[in-house]
């Protein structure tokens, strides 16, 4: 089945200087675009296919900038397909409802494969990263051209042609590119720094994680910077990389630590400049700020447009706050 596109707003690519966050399209331009998109995403098998890169860097831009209804509309559209995030959502709702040892032990079986505790019993992502949940199925896959695209328990994005494949098939496989995913669990101090050693690039994943508390120590938020770059051949030479903020409010429960809880979301706002090896490629930036999410269950997703080449480092400052920590405080990268 192919979808269309709701195109109202289109965010671009930035190769210098600081960008306007987006601009409206006049009714025309709107239709040309959503023509173009007719037929870049189908449903087979029970994950989605993109025509190609461009086709999924266009609609990945579109999407990810949708409020958390606005998304279960669009996944909606696709009938058999379930993405990872809607997954976790639910996993979400059913762990607010658990309240002794017991019901605890039976939650932890029944999703030990799906999500990761926390020491501290809260609940966050085991498979792929906050921007794929949206596009990947529950198994962690989506394909894009002719490439199929598998996030793993492992923290690792899988890359292979041919027929669909389970991870125990792709590890007797050759022409399999691995992809290392790097996560942080738990991080408390605003000390991490946002530079690799000289002369490399990011990993893939979390950049940042901070944790901040209200001041009676019963509600606390997370902030997270992640990194995703495309490789080529998928684009051209240099590749292109994105950056995003994740934002995750948690309530303390009498039992078993913290869960997730229904806040708003806001954005203070940010002012970030990146160097890239994009060929003589000045410094970039990126700053404003991004739109409220009224009575939300997070994790909220903040996306950044793309930027040519590899990121070499980060620097600048951000700040987000929820209803029960408007108090959280300025971050320094």
């Amino acid at each position: 089945m192919i979808n269309k596109f709701n195109l109202r707003y289109l965010i671009l690519p930035i190769l210098a200087g600081i960008s306007i966050v987006s601009c409206k399209k006049d009714a025309n331009v709107e239709n040309q675009e959503e023509k173009l998109l007719t037929n870049a995403v189908s449903i087979e098998n029970g994950y989605l296919k993109f025509r190609d890169q461009k086709a999924f860097d266009s609609i990945g831009t579109i999407v990810s900038n949708y409020s958390p209804k606005q998304l279960d509309e669009w996944e909606n559209s696709f009938k058999g397909f379930t993405s990872y995030r809607n997954l976790y959502n639910k996993i979400q709702e059913e762990y607010a409802t658990v309240d002794d040892s017991e019901a605890f032990k039976l939650f932890q079986k029944k999703y030990s494969e799906m999500i990761t505790i926390r020491p501290d019993s809260s609940i966050t992502f085991k498979l792929g990263t906050p921007y794929s949940a949206i596009f990947m199925n529950t198994k962690g896959e989506f394909k894009v051209g002719d490439q199929f695209r598998k996030y793993t328990k492992e923290n690792s994005l899988m890359l292979y042609k041919g027929t669909q494949k389970n991870e125990s098939e792709l590890k007797s496989t050759s022409n399999v590119t691995v992809v290392p995913i790097k996560r942080m669990l738990m991080a408390t101090k605003n000390t991490h720094s946002l530079a690799p050693p000289p002369g490399q690039t990011f990993n893939n994943g979390m950049l940042s994680q901070k944790l901040f508390y209200n001041g009676d120590n019963k509600r606390r938020v997370y902030i997270e910077l992640w990194y995703e770059y495309t490789s080529p051949p998928n684009l051209v030479s240099y590749g292109s990389f994105r950056m995003y903020f994740v934002v995750l409010q948690e309530l303390k429960k009498t039992f078993g630590g913290w869960r997730s809880n229904e806040t708003d979301y806001y954005s203070n706002g940010y002012n970030l400049r990146f160097t890239t090896t994009y060929y003589n490629s000045p410094e970039v930036g990126f700053a404003g700020s991004f739109q409220a999410f009224q009575g939300v269950t997070g994790p909220v997703l903040y996306n950044l447009p793309s930027f040519y080449g590899e990121c070499t480092s980060v620097t600048g400052t951000a700040r987000f706050t929820t209803g029960g920590v408007p108090d959280a405080p300025t971050i320094y990268y």
